[in-house]
């Protein structure tokens, strides 16, 4: 399953995939294979993460937010780095993916700037880059718009964590469901200019009910063209719902060859409180340079 050499190709495929949007008809759509429960998001939660590669090589983090039953805050935070990338947006739970967001790059004294703006229609993606340091030096397009092939779609460069979020909501927990991927284009350039490209189709399906780590937990296969021919993990807690770990054998950005969450705590905290946890995480990180 960890075949990091042919996850690297399927990058590189992507890459090649990205350009001009073309017009399509209407997405497939799963969503019918979802029904909301408000039961399930518990509101003012914090879940912090552990964020490695699967050699645990390299270590960050990943903090998820649940200010109320909409909104979500994710902040991503790189070893050794002095300033960590905020995402704020709504989840629409009829698509059961991101309505619209913001993507922020947030230093450890508060101060921020942002980088992009997204909105999420029936049929689109709609992207505005305001900050070309996404590009990491590349020439990038300013804006831009991709089709969506699939609904729920969700973006693999955030670490699935909103489909960690979605999978909650599940009508049958023990039963599959196909959602689209837009992952980080790590090749952009003049023929290729796209932030974001769209990877395809995947299927997450129940495996068992498993103990992981002393914690009951529902165990997902996670497959499909995204992932080309490797195949990824999910662990669901069984009482509360949400993201326990995740094992997914294909590069997520530039900075990560794959990915691997491990839950490290999951806490109330209010939203005057919110900012003080992030400046500290970032900090957390520079202090360990």
């Amino acid at each position: 399953m960890r075949m990091i050499g042919a996850a690297i190709a399927v990058v590189g495929v992507l890459a090649v995939a990205a350009g001009p949007a073309v017009a399509q008809g209407k997405p497939a759509s799963s969503a019918k294979k979802f029904k909301f429960k408000g039961g399930k998001v518990e509101t003012g939660m914090l879940y912090t993460y552990i964020r490695s590669d699967l050699a645990g090589e390299k270590t960050g983090s990943v903090l998820v937010y649940v200010p109320d039953k909409k909104r979500v805050e994710i902040l991503r935070v790189n070893p050794g780095q002095d300033a960590g990338q905020l995402l704020t947006g709504e989840m629409n739970w009829d698509t059961y993916s991101l309505g619209q967001f913001e993507l922020w790059r947030e230093g450890r004294d508060g101060g921020r700037q942002r980088q992009a703006t997204a909105t999420f229609s029936e049929a689109s993606l709609s992207f505005r880059v305001e900050d070309q340091g996404l590009y990491r030096g590349a020439a990038g397009a300013a804006s831009f718009t991709l089709p969506l092939t699939q609904v729920p779609a969700h973006l693999y460069n955030l670490d699935f964590a909103t489909l960690g979020l979605a999978l909650r909501h599940l009508a049958e927990p023990m039963g599959s469901a196909d959602f689209g991927v837009f992952a980080e284009n790590t090749g952009a350039g003049p023929e290729n200019p796209n932030f974001l490209v769209p990877a395809g189709k995947a299927t997450v399906a129940f495996l068992e009910e498993v103990d992981r780590d002393g914690i009951p937990c529902m165990k997902y296969r996670v497959f499909g063209p995204a992932l080309g021919d490797q195949e990824g993990l999910l662990w669901l807690n069984t009482e509360k719902g949400y993201l326990q770990d995740a094992e997914i054998p294909v590069r997520s950005s530039a900075d990560w060859p794959d990915l691997k969450l491990t839950l490290r705590s999951a806490e109330k905290l209010s939203e005057g409180d919110w900012p003080l946890r992030r400046s500290l995480e970032i900090s957390r990180s520079v202090a360990a340079k």
